[in-house]
């Protein structure tokens, strides 16, 4: 299941592709269903292929507000007079079948009555102000071609086939177009639980006056709105202290009950780094450290048949590693359709020297030049506590594990947030 070397070799770090190649592998994505309606299905995968039950649009209808005729009325010489027998309505159509040398007023959305062929739009016409009668004149005709303004039965989806492939997540357009068919409910997958920990002493909540050394305790909101926008059911856990006698029974119960274990801090080398040592105690650590800045301490294991995502404690750290590890494996989880990130091929304003052998990920944010191209701008500075740069960035830029720096005018890719899911 894991590469061969990186259980003779824990010291060496995996790339980025490696260690997501050998966590996907041990991902099973979760098999329980349940049926929601529709207002509940927002942000859900759902569970199988849906095939529709009806076509769209479920007759010949008008896209224009004007007057449904014949095209082969239309004089080509001089205007053409056509007397105006009725009207078809949206939710009201025309009974009966439309002779030829009339035309029948006609809304947006109606159904088209029975013989003409052609919509002309109302401000393509001179009406009688009575509305007996329009007149079209030979300029106008000559635009006009038959089957023109009308949309066909059948031309956005065909009754039958596929309408949404399973592990589609459903956004707001995938829910309308359920609706649309007059489905109800939908049956999708159940939610991954996850529990969600923060680990360190010197860590106290929000509302807590601070003791000398201490800090206010942010990477929970940080990975819980994360989790809870990927459409996860999340457990918070609260903050657990550098020690172990208090660590291991809470991480012990939380894997029992949940599908995965979510952690920040702790996983580093540091002395009181204990996370990696009680999940290897309560289970086993397949891979820790990646070739990735920021997020090198990055722990994978298992607890039982709970999978383990150890984070960073530094901020900018959690929330990299989060969208470049984490989210992956989660999606899989969830059942969903993988998708590529979203990438954009950006000029940089910006200089950055490096070290090459690890991908790096600068906080950045898009503006237009004077010739309206995109440049990428960098944060001022690069720490990995700085999280202050989240909020100022909208996106990423990534540098692959070769690449020794950039120089004013290169081209790099950008990650936008909205891409990754952090709108």
């Amino acid at each position: 299941m894991f590469p061969t070397d990186t259980r003779g070799d824990r010291d060496r770090l995996l790339t980025l592709a490696e260690a997501i190649a050998a966590a996907l592998d041990a991902v099973r994505p979760v098999r329980e269903t349940e049926t929601v309606p529709l207002l509940e299905a927002y942000g859900r995968v759902l569970a199988a292929d849906l095939s529709a039950r009806l076509d769209v649009p479920p007759h010949d209808n008008s896209a224009m507000d004007g007057f449904a005729l014949y095209r082969a009325d239309l004089q080509a010489d001089g205007p053409t007079r056509l007397p105006v027998i009725g009207q078809a309505l949206a939710g009201h159509p025309y009974a009966g079948v439309v002779p030829r040398g009339v035309a029948v007023r006609i809304t947006t959305g109606a159904v088209l009555p029975t013989g003409p062929d052609t919509v002309i739009m109302q401000e393509q016409c001179a009406i009688a102000p009575d509305e007996s009668e329009i007149v079209i004149e030979p300029k106008a005709a000559a635009r006009l071609k038959p089957g023109e303004n009308i949309r066909r039965r059948g031309e956005d989806v065909q009754s039958g086939t596929v309408l949404l492939p399973g592990g589609s997540r459903l956004r707001p357009q995938e829910v309308s177009l359920a609706a649309g068919q007059g489905i109800a409910a939908l049956t999708v997958r159940r939610r991954p639980r996850v529990a969600v920990a923060s680990t360190g002493d010197e860590l106290y909540e929000p509302d807590v006056e601070l003791p000398p050394g201490a800090i206010h305790e942010s990477n929970r909101y940080l990975l819980i709105g994360l989790l809870r926008r990927l459409g996860c059911a999340v457990s918070d856990l609260g903050i657990l202290r550098d020690r172990r006698d208090t660590m291991l029974p809470v991480l012990r119960d939380a894997a029992a009950a949940h599908d995965v274990l979510l952690t920040s801090g702790g996983v580093s080398v540091g002395t009181a780094d204990l996370v990696k040592d009680v999940i290897a105690e309560l289970g086993t650590v397949e891979f820790w450290r990646l070739a990735v800045k920021p997020g090198k301490p990055v722990t994978f294991g298992r607890i039982q048949d709970c999978l383990v995502l150890g984070l960073p404690g530094n901020p900018v750290s959690v929330m990299v590693s989060f969208l470049m590890f984490a989210r992956p494996l989660l999606l899989k989880l969830m059942g969903a359709r993988p998708v590529d990130a979203a990438r954009l091929r950006v000029r940089a304003d910006f200089q950055f020297r490096r070290k090459p052998g690890r991908r790096e990920w600068l906080r950045a944010r898009l503006r237009f030049d004077s010739d309206q191209a995109l440049l990428a701008s960098i944060y001022h500075t690069n720490s990995s506590g700085a999280l202050s740069s989240l909020c100022w960035a909208d996106g990423l830029i990534e540098l692959p594990e070769d690449c020794a720096g950039v120089a004013p005018g290169d081209t790099v890719d950008y990650l936008p947030f909205s891409g990754l899911g952090v709108e």
